[in-house]
């Protein structure tokens, strides 16, 4: 249950979502800090939720190595082994990114030949909406793993995105001739060039919510401020503020549905586990978002009989 906004926010989704869906066991594991606030409440939490007290809990600033040494009795630890032990179909978290990925690979197996899982979200568009990857997982990319890269994009997109068969792929550049950007991007497009993915070759940042790719790859720096930027510019044009008119700046901004909330949730590819990463400041709507769109991931990737 860990994350930079108030427990509290995280506390009250998943007691929504609970109630919402009795059918549906919800695991939640706390430090014991937050267990004692849990056994007051116990009276009114729902049959289906299950508490798991952990010993100890990773911080936000935390190392994400010095974790995975020094805290595998945590909360973030004991939920992503919880999945390696098939006790659960899913797990999500807001809490420390880097532990998050980092204990995913202690725990759960690569999906051959992905060496580095990959945060993914799926961004609206118009007329469709586009796969972005990798959004945090790994800051930093050899050429070999951009190919790494579009090619668990193109393998995914189709069961995140309806209606795709042969996705189109491109790469996240500051222009879209083949002599832009530094060098590892360009090795990265050649290698791409001569792969069998349906690659496109570079689009630029303008691209992200016109629909014209199936799917944008840029590493996890590049991915996570881009992520965060649109986040925080939908933020302000949907406040109060009466000088931001976007009604007027942006027709047609209704047609799609831009709340950052609604979108909460990306989802940790090349490992054989359903791990969801929250955005940390989430608050109490955009934690039940990603709970439900993790719920529609288990539905998704889950055989039906399981």
């Amino acid at each position: 249950m860990g994350g930079d906004a108030p427990v509290k926010a995280r506390y009250e989704a998943v007691f929504k979502f609970a109630k919402k869906n009795p059918m549906i066991d919800v695991l939640v594991y706390v430090a014991a800090p937050f267990a004692q606030q849990l056994k007051e409440q116990a009276h009114r939490l729902p049959d289906n939720w299950v508490t798991e007290v952990c010993a100890s809990q990773i911080m936000m600033s935390e190392s994400p190595l010095a974790a995975l040494r020094n805290k595998q009795d945590s909360s973030l630890s004991l939920s992503v082994k919880a999945l390696q032990e098939q006790r659960a179909d899913a797990i999500l978290s807001a809490g420390n990114t880097g532990a998050l990925v980092a204990f995913s690979k202690h725990w759960l197996k690569p999906i051959s030949p992905i060496e580095r899982p990959a945060l993914a979200t799926v961004l609206p568009g118009k007329p469709k909406p586009t796969l972005l990857l990798d959004v945090g997982a790994s800051l930093e990319y050899r050429a070999e793993d951009f190919l790494n890269l579009a090619e668990l994009g193109a393998q995914m997109a189709p069961r995140l995105i309806t209606g795709l068969d042969n996705p189109e792929v491109a790469l996240l550049n500051v222009g879209t001739e083949h002599i832009k950007g530094h060098d590892t991007i360009q090795q990265a497009d050649r290698l791409l060039q001569q792969s069998a993915i349906n690659y496109t070759g570079f689009c630029e940042g303008s691209d992200l919510f016109n629909g014209k790719y199936d799917v944008i790859c840029c590493d996890g720096f590049v991915g996570n401020i881009t992520l965060k930027a649109c986040e925080g510019l939908i933020k302000n044009l949907q406040s109060n503020n009466p000088r931001l008119n976007w009604r007027r700046w942006i027709p047609g901004f209704k047609a799609v549905n831009l709340n950052p909330s609604q979108y909460n949730g990306a989802l940790l590819l090349g490992l054989d586990g359903l791990v969801v990463k929250s955005h940390g400041h989430s608050d109490s709507e955009a934690y039940y978002h990603a709970l439900q769109r993790t719920a529609d991931y288990v539905s998704t990737f889950k055989p039906k009989n399981k």
